[in-house]
């Protein structure tokens, strides 16, 4: 380490002192090599500290008076002095820079009219800036383009350059807003396409640079002089599946939001299982016609294909396009839309959702804005995804299931990238409407058949359900929602881990006796409803909040195992309903019956009313796509001669050997060590 020192004699001493504290404080990086005037020095001219608030003492060499400013006025920084006279020191005290980003300000020491700059830093976030589609290709008609941009940058203090391969000054109104980035294309009256980049870029106050780009491509105004207009329904009963060969096109509204988390079902990806693909959800667009009463699901070819705004009105050229179309519920898909096919795409007004209940579904009704009315979350508890977070990137999305005031369900699915699907809160647990794209998915997880509608809700705000359980239209009748290990010790008919939360009834297992808490009969288990979205830490689960139990063949009677439901309905006089929510271990039962009676469980007559699979929970190893990351959620609407009865018996009981494997969902034997679950139950009836 080289210095070169030049003291006044009456200060040599001093300085030595200082000098050799300072080498000892910051170490000899030639970097840090002290820099002396025989007016002002300093040994650093770069200081960096930490995010969280804290003081810092700075050394000065000075022979005179020295005075200490800063170039920009700033507020989160403070000095003990302004100034002083020979060698010294001031300490600067700064304020807190957790979750923002990083800063800086320089501070300047005069002296004899020479000066020197400290540039004081301080730690903060790490900028993002991240476009999510590669390229975005517009019409010739030009208009206003958008995509998805993840950043913590503010739009203002991004270095913003467009480049041109072909023309000038056709990009223009870069703005950002709620996440997206927008744009305006101006219309491409030329005879051949052309390109442009936009470019942003940010560096940081401790030099760290990020940037990141969007190719956008416009094409020329397309030949559609003899496209024929045709309407949804002819869409959907008069053209051929397959390539569309006819020069027609149809017009609507775009009731999608591009850049949305929770438009389109993302699967896992081909070629690693254990990764999910999410190009599904960036080129699925949904076009209802203008009165709304009819839809379509879009593909477009790319992402960058997908220009599409909410409430965009838009015409659509099919010719070239693909149809494909489904049956159970009867549905058409177009494929493979370029941004060629668009024949014009302006603005529109705020779409309103038609209101129905579940009940009144059609076919027709699939891809359009719809209000689910009058409906509550069947299982009211943990978050709207309630998986366990490890296995996040392995998996999706959840389908929570929603109930209505006429004993009706559907599936409100929520990928796992909407912000608000597990944010610390409670679900809302009264009723109320729930607005969306109505969809209809299939999700191997859940069963594969999740029903023929689901519910894609757009925002937070879509999901208008009440805060309180008062606020709903149900009364509970009995409810189990937590195994209270607490109560194994001693436990008695009246006070033991199966005790209802709600009401009164009875619950067992129909081959353990009923207080046998031990791992032979009834034991805990981990639910999936916590709060808290932490893939280190919680990852959702809660610990011996469900519980499980084995044994579930009778090999004598050569008839499956139930849980046992025993409760009185008397006075109810409105149908009663069941909801439950569980899994079972690979190897424990797959497939369930749910049978009523008024005589008891040794009765031989019992009445069917539906069935349901419970799925193998996910295996780290191995993670079939058969398998579900937490509780499968399932509703039972029981007829009217179910209530008003002195004794209600309700079994769940297993209905065949059909179990998974390692490597099957229907591979495995079942044995007496097969495990199944149950984290929630409970009857309603209407209030």
């Amino acid at each position: 380490m080289t210095t070169t020192v030049n003291l006044n004699k009456n200060g040599w001493l001093l300085s030595t002192i200082l000098l050799m504290a300072m080498t000892i404080l910051f170490g000899c990086k030639k970097s840090d090599q002290v820099e002396f005037s025989t007016d002002i020095a300093i040994n650093n001219e770069i200081v960096r500290v930490a995010d969280a608030a804290g003081t810092s003492r700075i050394l000065v060499f000075a022979d005179k008076d020295w005075t200490l400013t800063t170039e920009n006025e700033t507020s989160w920084v403070t000095f003990d002095k302004t100034g002083g006279n020979g060698n010294g020191e001031f300490i600067v005290t700064y304020e807190s820079n957790k979750d923002k980003l990083p800063r800086s300000v320089n501070l300047v020491l005069s002296a004899s009219g020479k000066t020197r700059t400290i540039s004081f830093q301080q730690k903060g976030l790490t900028p993002t800036l991240n476009i999510t589609d590669a390229t975005a290709n517009g019409i010739g008609a030009g208009g206003v383009m958008k995509t998805a941009i993840t950043t913590n940058i503010p739009f203002d203090q991004m270095v913003q350059k467009i480049t041109y391969t072909e023309g000038t000054d056709w990009i223009s109104d870069l703005k950002m807003k709620d996440n997206y980035l927008y744009f305006t294309l101006g219309q491409n009256s030329s005879a051949a396409s052309r390109s442009g980049k936009v470019l942003f870029s940010y560096k940081d106050a401790l030099g760290t640079t990020v940037k990141d780009s969007i190719i956008v491509s416009q094409n020329i105004a397309g030949d559609f002089a003899n496209a024929v207009l045709k309407d949804f329904n002819y869409l959907k009963t008069t053209v051929a599946a397959g390539v569309i060969s006819d020069d027609i096109y149809i017009e609507g509204t775009i009731v999608s939001d591009k850049g949305n988390p929770n438009i389109g079902q993302n699967p896992n990806k081909a070629t690693n299982k254990h990764e999910i693909d999410k190009t599904e959800n960036a080129i699925t667009v949904y076009i209802q016609s203008n009165d709304g009463t009819s839809g379509v699901l879009v593909r477009t070819k790319t992402g960058g294909d997908n220009i599409f705004v909410k409430n965009d009105r838009v015409k659509i050229w099919l010719k070239g396009l693909t149809l494909r179309k489904e049956v159970n519920p009867a549905r058409v898909i177009l494929e493979n839309l370029e941004s060629i096919n668009i024949m014009s795409k302006v603005e529109g007004t705020e779409v309103t959702p038609r209101s129905l209940y579940i009940k009144d579904l059609t076919p027709n009704d699939l891809y359009t804005l719809v209000k689910i009315k009058e409906v509550e979350i069947a299982v009211p508890l943990g978050s709207f995804s309630n998986i366990t977070e490890g296995y996040v990137a392995r998996t999706d999305a959840y389908p929570n299931l929603l109930r209505d005031i006429n004993g009706n369900s559907l599936a409100m699915i929520v990928n796992n990238d909407v912000p608000y699907r597990r944010d610390g809160k409670l679900v809302p647990q009264g009723a109320g409407d729930v607005t969306g794209v109505l969809v209809s998915e299939k999700m191997d997880r859940y069963g594969a058949n999740i029903g023929d509608y689901s519910i894609r809700p757009l925002k937070r705000a879509d999901i208008d359900l009440a805060e309180n359980r008062s606020s709903g239209f149900s009364n509970i009748l009995v409810e189990w929602s937590r195994f209270k290990k607490e109560l194994s010790a001693g436990a008695t008919l009246s006070s033991n881990p199966l005790t209802p939360d709600i009401g009164t009834g009875v619950l067992t297992h129909s081959a353990s006796t009923s207080l046998n808490f031990t791992s032979t009969g009834i034991s805990g288990a981990s639910d999936y409803n916590g709060l808290i979205q932490d893939p280190t830490g919680a990852k959702g689960l809660i610990t011996d909040a469900a519980w499980s139990a084995k044994n579930w063949w009778n090999t004598t009677q050569d008839i499956g195992a139930s849980w046992n439901i025993q409760v009185s309905t008397l006075g109810i006089t409105k149908p009663i309903s069941l909801q439950l929510d569980g899994n079972s271990s690979i190897g424990g039962p797959r497939n369930f019956v749910v049978e009523w009676n008024s005589t008891g469980f040794s009765s031989t007559s019992w009445n069917a009313l539906g069935e349901y699979t419970m799925q193998d929970i996910v295996d780290w190893t191995s993670t079939l796509l058969t398998q579900v990351p937490g509780f499968k959620v399932v509703n039972f609407q029981f007829p009217l001669q179910a209530s008003g009865l002195d004794n209600l018996y309700i079994r769940l009981r297993v209905k065949n050997k059909v179990v998974g494997s390692a490597t099957s969902p229907t591979g495995g034997t079942l044995g007496a060590a097969g495990v199944s679950r149950l984290g929630h139950l409970s009857i309603k009836y209407n209030k």
